[in-house]
């Protein structure tokens, strides 16, 4: 029973790594490919940065995002066992609860997953976690949607801690979780992306702008100690982490001219401060080591 049982375990962690792989490379890797070659000439004037990313860069994301699979496979395979063992809240017949709970609980998990993903950002900021882990995932300054799950394996274990408390807490249907999740992968697609596809003035829009954008997340990978949020800005308004200069750069990154918005983000942001007169405050909360990471 014993050998049965780790058979079975085994089947599906190698299972949800294939699926992974596929997703990954399939999406994050065909989207790279897309941007950084047929379509490199065509979108140019839709780029944050000047410069394109190396391959030693990309190959990074790829072996991080390797082993994020990995992680998030073990994690996977505990709690389909989990769930079989009748220890979780999951149900399998919508009539349960109903449409409206089933569309709504699958919010509510992007939404938790939002404030989840700020505080545990913020946690990863601290000097020992960002030495010790999140700098892994900083390695990329000029992301790509390969860096999406570029992870230490502790930073990924601390992301699934909140679906595994979800299952635990909350009554989900597996669609409305795999509709969270989903939802949850193509806002850090979105965020890793490279390119602002938002039009002008979205980020002083008075009701859009409370989302944020591929250039807000990109200004986190080059400026550090700031716009930790990932969908939602609200948390990064209300304790001030917003970039001094996130608006000046979105604007400059999308006056869609070549010679304008192929910008360089930290000459950019460096003009920005200067000319409104706001501090390096986002800056100096940044760890030490952030300058190597």
């Amino acid at each position: 029973m014993a050998i049965e049982t780790m058979t079975a375990a085994l089947v599906a962690w190698l299972a949800y790594c294939a699926g992974y792989c596929v997703r990954y490379f399939g999406v994050a890797g065909a989207l790279t490919w897309l941007l950084h070659g047929p379509l490199r000439a065509r979108l140019l004037r839709f780029r944050i940065q000047r410069e394109f990313p190396s391959r030693r860069s990309t190959n990074g994301e790829i072996l991080w995002s390797i082993s994020n699979a990995a992680c998030t496979g073990i994690v996977a395979t505990l709690s389909l066992g989990a769930v079989q063992g009748g220890y979780t809240r999951m149900y399998f017949d919508v009539s349960d609860h109903g449409i409206a709970y089933a569309a709504l609980s699958a919010l509510v998990v992007v939404l938790g997953y939002d404030t989840w993903f700020y505080w545990q950002h913020r946690l990863l900021h601290t000097r020992w976690m960002f030495e010790r882990v999140h700098a892994v995932h900083h390695r990329s300054t000029n992301p790509t949607p390969l860096a999406t799950f570029a992870h230490h394996p502790v930073e990924t274990l601390l992301g699934n801690a909140y679906f595994v408390l979800v299952l635990l807490a909350l009554p989900m249907h597996p669609l409305s979780l795999a509709a969270a999740g989903g939802a949850i992968w193509a806002i850090g697609l979105v965020a890793h992306l490279g390119y602002e596809l938002y039009p002008r003035g979205f980020v002083r829009h008075p009701l859009l702008g409370w989302f944020n954008t591929a250039t807000h997340h990109n200004l986190h990978h080059t400026e550090i100690g700031c716009d930790y949020g990932m969908w939602l800005n609200c948390w990064d308004r209300w304790m001030g982490t917003n970039h001094p200069a996130y608006a000046a750069v979105f604007e400059a990154a999308t006056q869609r001219r070549p010679e304008v918005g192929r910008i360089d983000l930290s000459v950019a942001g460096a003009e920005a401060r200067s000319a409104s007169g706001v501090g390096q405050a986002a800056a100096a909360s940044a760890p030490a080591t952030a300058a190597g990471a």
